[in-house]
């Protein structure tokens, strides 16, 4: 998540890596037999579309995980079927909450980011060229064994939205280079999924702002990406930032997307808006956000970012607001028409 042109600021209380999140993602259709053999082929294309919110309060015991699940079922009117955690690579693969996740039938989707979260964007152990050539290995391989030993379907989101700025691993941050990237991504890819066949790879750049680069140069390739994720925020009209629709913050990304991967299943893997001036203008957005969508049939899976942090993200901020998310979810859920 990024703040237009700035870098993110994380705030001393909630670091990226610490929120467990509930996410929209693409339900997949994948039983067992996806073994080693099936490692390097794309995931099945989704029988239908699924969504999913970021939930700071899904954490550990199941009882937990479930209140925070039926109160955002009552709030959108369907129930999500992912939910989003964030690690860093010194972590350790957080089981409790995993298994909670699945006890309530939602499947997680994990991001994996290397660096240290509080120690800011200055951390060159943690560029691209420095995981690339092996010097991560140690941490990627502890992570493929405890990955491998949850023998249950997870997504894995490693080292999101590099075309931005704010990151270790970003391109342009430390000599990052595109190529650094696929490589690292690649290395990272070879590692896990060579131990955890029940693991999918979802490579998720940053809508093309302002303040971000192009991305298509980052893509490393069909062979180890299954789904394709994209994070935008509208982070409204308040000194340093413009309020910018739904159309100009994804459509021409989306576009860049299906032209990377034609027909590749599209998560949009973190996505809130800011309040405006009036409950309407949030209300609004909603509505115009699942109209984009809606209209890109690449995307099966959306990931509402359901917290107050920097801004209030959640989509129930306003009556208002609450209604045009649940009203545009049940008509994408539906297939729209």
């Amino acid at each position: 998540m990024i703040e237009d042109a700035k870098p993110l600021t994380l705030g001393a209380n909630f670091p990226r890596r610490a929120l467990f999140t509930t996410l929209v993602g693409v339900a997949v259709s994948l039983g067992a037999a996806c073994g080693a053999s099936q490692k390097n082929q794309p995931a099945p294309l989704l029988d239908h579309r699924s969504w999913g919110a970021f939930l700071p309060t899904v954490t550990g015991p199941r009882a937990s995980t479930e209140g925070s699940i039926d109160r955002l079922a009552a709030l959108a009117g369907s129930r999500p079927e992912f939910v989003h955690l964030f690690a860093a690579i010194d972590d350790s693969l957080p089981i409790e909450t995993l298994d909670s996740v699945r006890s309530v039938g939602s499947v997680p989707l994990l991001s994996l980011e290397p660096w240290r979260p509080r120690a800011g964007l200055d951390q060159p152990e943690y560029s691209l060229a420095a995981i690339a050539s092996g010097q991560h290995d140690a941490d990627l391989s502890r992570w493929a064994t405890q990955l491998a030993a949850w023998p249950h379907l997870l997504l894995l989101r490693f080292a999101q939205e590099m075309n931005g700025t704010w990151y270790p691993w970003s391109v342009g941050v430390h000599n990052n280079t595109a190529g650094d990237y696929r490589a690292a991504w690649s290395r990272t890819h070879s590692i896990i999924s060579e131990q955890a066949p029940n693991v999918r790879f979802v490579w998720a750049p940053n809508a093309i702002t302002e303040g971000t680069r192009g991305f298509a140069d980052c893509y490393p390739g069909d062979e180890v990406v299954d789904y394709l994720g994209l994070d935008g925020y509208n982070w409204g009209q308040t000194p340093g930032h413009q309020w910018q629709s739904p159309e100009k913050l994804f459509a021409n990304s989306l576009e860049v997307m299906s032209s990377l991967s034609p027909g590749r299943p599209i998560i949009i893997s973190e996505v809130g808006c800011a309040d405006g001036a009036t409950p309407n203008l949030k209300a609004q957005w909603i509505a115009d956000f699942f109209y984009v969508i809606e209209n890109h049939s690449d995307v099966s899976g959306v990931v509402w970012f359901q917290m107050d942090k920097e801004r209030d993200w959640r989509f129930n901020s306003s009556p208002a607001s609450t209604k045009r998310f649940r009203d545009g979810l049940t008509h994408w859920l539906g297939g729209g028409g």
